[in-house]
This record gives C-alpha cells, sequence and structure tokens, in this order.
C-alpha cells in the first residue's frame, strides 16, 4: 500500500514536471517567435526608411539642379538686362530726351557794355552763329550734352537770331546765354580757350565771354518744340 501510494506521487510529479517543461518550451517557443517576428518588423522598418530616405535623396538633388539652372538663367537675363539698360540710357543721354548731372563748364557769353558805342554795333552783341560755334567746339571737345539757356541742345535743335534775340528750339532767348556742356571738363575748358580758338577770337570781337569748370553741371531733358513753347 505504501509503495502503491509513493508510486502515484512520483508519477504524478513526474508528469507535472513533464507537462511543466513542455509548456516552458512552448512560452519560449512564442517569446522567441515573437523577437523575430519583431526584428523582422523593424529590419523591414529599416529598410522601407532607407529606401524613402534615398528616394527624397535623389529628388531633393534633382530639385537643386533645377533651381541652379533657373538661377544660372535669370542671372544671364540680369545681365542682358542691365546691359539693354545701359545702352538705352547711353541713346536717351545721346538724343538729349533725360535730364542728366555730370562735371563738365558753364560758358556765359553777353553782349558788350560797349556794344551801343561802338561804330559797328554788331561787333559788341553776341549772334547765332557765335553760339553755334561754342557749341559745335564743346561737341568736337567730347561733350556729352549741352544746353544753352536751359534748352538742351539735339540732333534737330537750329539756332537763329530773331531780332535782338536767338531762338532755340522754337522758344525766344535773350542774353546772357548760358551755355552749359557735360564731359571731361579739362578738356573742354582747354579746347575753348586754344590761341585762336573761338573764345579768343569772340573777345576779338569784345563779346564778353565767361569760363567756369564744375564737377556737377545739370543738364535738363528735351522736352520738344510744342512743350518748349507751352511752358
Amino acid at each position: 500500500m505504501y509503495v502503491t501510494l509513493v508510486t502515484l506521487v512520483l508519477g504524478f510529479m513526474l508528469a507535472y514536471s513533464i507537462q511543466f517543461t513542455v509548456n516552458g518550451m512552448k512560452q519560449a517557443t512564442l517569446t522567441a517567435d515573437n523577437e523575430w517576428d519583431k526584428k523582422v518588423a523593424i529590419n523591414d522598418r529599416i529598410i522601407y526608411e532607407k529606401e524613402t530616405n534615398e528616394a527624397l535623396a535623389a529628388k531633393l538633388q534633382k530639385l537643386r539642379t533645377e533651381v541652379d539652372g533657373k538661377e544660372k538663367e535669370l542671372s544671364g537675363r540680369q545681365l542682358v538686362s542691365k546691359q539693354i539698360v545701359r545702352e538705352l540710357d547711353a541713346l536717351r543721354m545721346k538724343a538729349g530726351v533725360v535730364p542728366v548731372t555730370g562735371p563738365g563748364v558753364i560758358v556765359t557769353l553777353d553782349d558788350s557794355k560797349d556794344a551801343r558805342n561802338m561804330a559797328d554795333v554788331a561787333n559788341g552783341i553776341v549772334h547765332d552763329k557765335n553760339i553755334r560755334s561754342v557749341v559745335n567746339e564743346l561737341f568736337a571737345a567730347g561733350a556729352e550734352g549741352v544746353s544753352v539757356n536751359d534748352q538742351r541742345f539735339v540732333t534737330n535743335s537750329s539756332v537763329r537770331c530773331v531780332g535782338p534775340t536767338v531762338i532755340l528750339n522754337e522758344t525766344r532767348l535773350a542774353p546772357p546765354f548760358v551755355i552749359r556742356a557735360i564731359g571731361n571738363k579739362s578738356t573742354l575748358a582747354t579746347a575753348l580757350e586754344m590761341p585762336g580758338g573761338i573764345v579768343d577770337i569772340l573777345k576779338q570781337k569784345t563779346v564778353m565771354v565767361k569760363i567756369a569748370v564744375s564737377d556737377k553741371v545739370d543738364l535738363p531733358g528735351y522736352v520738344g518744340a510744342n512743350q518748349a513753347n507751352k511752358s
């Protein structure tokens, strides 16, 4: 009886141990499977993120290339635009249609105070040809722009005497005649004051001539004959 009881107890303990071991192995297997699944999932996520980053990097590089191309294109256009603007400004200045400021000379021509007492009054007053001679000399010396009594001298400008006045751009001008020119001030002054030049000739006729160099000479823009008359 005692032996039977011991045998039953040992059998029960053995059966329980075996079952416990089997359950433990199953749990270990499940745990291992879960860990493996986690590792696989993490690896899959890492691979996905890597592929996504590579795709984004490639897209970013493409965008950078496109941006660089656009910047170069815009830079080229800006250079062309600046060149066009410079050329237009030069043409406008040459045409005299815009106001301009720069270094140059100011020449003042005035009738002689003794003109009335001269045997030939014409020798003591300023004529249209005298103004033309000074203007032509200035342009020949490299003047970039010229005005007479705030009337811009342009290609189609003409100077002519009408009685005691001079007409320029269909506008009557009276002495003193202030001729302003922009350019190399030393060159312009030297051209006017050379021996036997226009200033010597005018002084011989007793016309009053004054020349001043300046770092800032203002020239108005040409507004046309109709606008000049209206003003």
